[in-house]
């Protein structure tokens, strides 16, 4: 079952500056790294609706998950997904990737109730990932792969801002267990040095619900990519609790040097990992093509 802990872990922090910017990968129809060594980051969805309750993650009501993968062949997909936004269907309980926006201490925007300070605190129920205790059937919090130059894939999730907002910091939510044998995480570790971290939110194509395309894994609304300022991540006292394995909830927060703004209207929102070293400075496993897909996961 979820329960908050006792002790929350301090916060690991990693500074950008303007020499160390980390990009995303060109969008050239292959895995970039296409390495199981570093494990796998996994965004957590929110569960709160603080603009209504439609659209949500059911394409049904419109959806609110979108994925950008660069080699779809490779996924056991159409090669016509293949750089460009795609829709996904996933439960109407889940409101989107999990995000919370600042304004220097105060909250401006919040999907999940994570924080201490959130106007509406999160459901244990729903971030209890244990089959069957949801007053939805059994949904609760889902995670979304997403490693932009591993195997290439990521996920946004849409939000809403319905009055001029500065943010100066953005926040999402990852699984983290420090066990290598972990069956979600695979022991990902955000302290790994070969490890870096990337956020964007992107503008909604107008009369549909899609990120708009920008022949690559940035957003046209922010990118971290060209904008300096500092990572850093923590325990957010909360677990996701399934019936085989445990994760520690933390966030990933990136504290912008200058703030943004953001007018009124419909945005998706992802953050990643990437990994920083040269090809040939990875440990490369030598799987064959179906174990691959055997072991490539988009959510859980």
């Amino acid at each position: 079952m979820l329960s908050r802990k006792s002790v929350i872990a301090c916060a690991a922090a990693a500074a950008v500056g303007l020499g160390q910017l980390v990009q995303g990968a060109a969008l050239n129809g292959a895995d970039d790294y296409g390495t199981d060594s570093h494990g796998y980051y996994f965004a957590i969805s929110g569960g709160q609706f603080p603009t209504g309750s439609t659209p949500n993650g059911d394409n049904a009501s419109g959806g609110t998950y979108r994925f950008l993968v660069d080699d779809a062949v490779g996924w056991g997909r159409d090669a016509s997904e293949s750089g460009v936004w795609q829709k996904d269907d996933w439960y109407s309980d889940n409101a989107g990737i999990g995000l919370t926006l600042r304004n220097g201490t105060s909250i401006v925007y919040d999907n999940n109730g994570l924080e201490a300070d959130a106007v509406t605190p999160a459901s244990a129920v729903y971030y209890d990932s244990v089959a069957g205790n949801y007053p939805t059937g059994g949904h609760g919090a889902v995670t979304a792969y997403s490693m932009s130059n591993n195997y290439d894939w990521i996920y946004a999730g849409y939000f809403k801002i319905v009055a001029e907002t500065t943010v100066t910091s953005l926040t999402g939510y990852f699984a983290y267990n420090t066990s290598p044998s972990d069956g979600l995480t695979a022991g990902f570790d955000p302290s790994d040095p070969d490890v870096r971290f990337r956020m964007n939110i992107w503008s909604n194509v107008s009369g549909d619900l899609l990120p708009t395309d920008t022949d690559s894994f940035d957003g046209d609304v922010f990118t971290s990519d060209l904008s300096t300022g500092t990572f850093s991540w923590s325990d957010t006292g909360y677990n996701r609790v399934g019936s085989s394995s445990q994760q520690d909830i933390y966030r990933m927060t990136y504290t912008l040097n200058s703030p943004i703004v953001l007018q009124p209207g419909e945005y998706w929102f992802s953050h990643d990992a990437v990994l920083v070293p040269e090809p040939g400075a990875l440990t490369f496993l030598g799987i064959g093509a179906s174990a691959l897909l055997m072991r490539r996961r988009r959510r859980a």
